[in-house]
């Protein structure tokens, strides 16, 4: 708070700071300021979170924040129903349990805030990134390098829950991957792969229809004749399946955050686009992002199809991918009942040499990556 405010309230401060469960500052706040928290109370920090958080419309914005704990206390289905006509957050109580769940958020997102960093070089986006929005044709935010990705995720969480409401899917991109803008130049518009930046908007779009005019594939004997397909190498190479590539379901670590945008050399995130691919089912983003169809990868009838029985079967929606890693987000874990199976499945649509780590099941993610052209070493599968 500002000098004039601890000068006026100097009593409530020191019991604020002598004993914070002593003093309500909810009735204070109410009571002695009419219950109104203006800029010019702040200090210099003060009014910086303050414009940061609820200033402006980007994200983190203390507004949606609050939509999203409605769609968390309400879930999905009712949140989403007719019952609350968009404004759930007016019917919930205002108790101790919501106040708490609140100040929780304002709690890590002021921690993170403070603890930001960005990589000044990638403040604006890069010929690349600039070229695979052009591609995308749909609304884009682009995020530059930073050290803490609450930004993207708050960003990400906001536009999963508009996204159902407006039509469309949220998909966190590596902006500066240009491998990538080659391989969806070289599968939507393969006239010009030669030259990714040189691609046709209208074939693009053409394809883009084509792909999901087109029936979908059944995922499951997609995944059968690749998982097929991996038994019969390992039985060329004289492995046995059950012991060599199955192996046990032992160790683990968490895993309950994107693995893919983060940066080992530098601890930041790379640059990223959140796009919000205009369809409305999550595996047809693949119609907008075709990155498969060379070297092992599946092509993009296969990604759709395995795509879409992985949702109807887990609730998994593509939500992160670079040229080479494609990572589902998981509203609840695949239990460990049917983790072995899923791990199969993930072999047989990774083929590439692949880590299982099967006891810490991620909260809300799993991810299947593709093998780099022109290089044949490991990557991971994650559940």
């Amino acid at each position: 708070m500002g000098e004039d405010f601890l000068k006026e309230y100097s009593e409530v401060a020191k019991q604020v700071k002598a004993d914070p469960v002593s003093v309500d500052l909810r009735e204070f706040i109410r009571d002695e300021l009419d219950g109104c928290l203006f800029s010019v109370l702040f200090n210099q920090q003060g009014r910086a979170f303050a414009g940061y958080y609820y200033g402006e419309g980007d994200s983190p914005y203390y507004p949606a924040d609050v939509d999203d704990n409605a769609l968390r206390f309400f879930g999905p289905e009712r949140y989403h129903s007719d019952e609350f006509q968009d404004e759930a957050y007016l019917f919930i109580s205002f108790d101790e349990d919501y106040y708490e769940a609140m100040a929780q958020v304002i709690e890590e997102r002021f921690a993170n805030w403070q603890g930001q960093d960005f990589d000044e070089d990638t403040l604006e986006p890069s010929e690349v990134a600039q070229a695979i929005m052009e591609y995308l044709d749909c609304e884009c935010t682009y995020f530059p390098s930073m050290a803490d990705d609450d930004p993207i995720m708050s960003a990400y969480s906001y536009a999963q829950r508009l996204g159902v409401r407006e039509g469309f899917v949220p998909v966190l991109i590596q902006a500066d991957d240009e491998t990538l803008l080659e391989c969806l130049v070289m599968n939507a518009d393969p006239e010009h792969d030669a030259d990714c930046y040189e691609f046709d908007p209208k074939t693009v779009e053409e394809y883009r229809k084509k792909i999901l005019t087109a029936p979908v594939k059944d995922g499951k004997a997609v995944l059968e004749e690749l998982t097929g397909q991996r038994k019969e190498e390992a039985e060329d190479d004289d492995m046995d399946w059950d012991e060599e590539v199955l192996g046990e379901m032992e160790g683990g670590e968490p895993n309950d955050r994107f693995a893919n945008y983060w940066n080992d050399d530098t601890g930041m995130t790379y640059p990223l686009i959140l796009a919000k691919i205009p369809v409305k089912n999550p595996w047809e983003i693949f119609a907008y992002l075709p990155f498969g169809n060379w070297n092992e990868c599946p092509d993009t009838p296969d990604l759709m199809a395995v795509a879409k029985y992985w949702f109807e079967q887990h609730g998994a929606i593509p939500a992160a991918m670079s040229h080479d890693e494609l990572e589902f987000e998981l509203s609840t874990p695949i239990s460990k009942e049917r983790a072995m199976e899923v791990a199969v499945e993930q072999y047989g649509f990774c083929q590439i040499w692949i880590r299982m780590r099967m006891e810490a099941l991620a909260p809300w993610q799993m991810s299947c990556g593709n093998p780099p052209s022109g290089i044949s070493g490991g990557i991971d599968g994650r559940l």
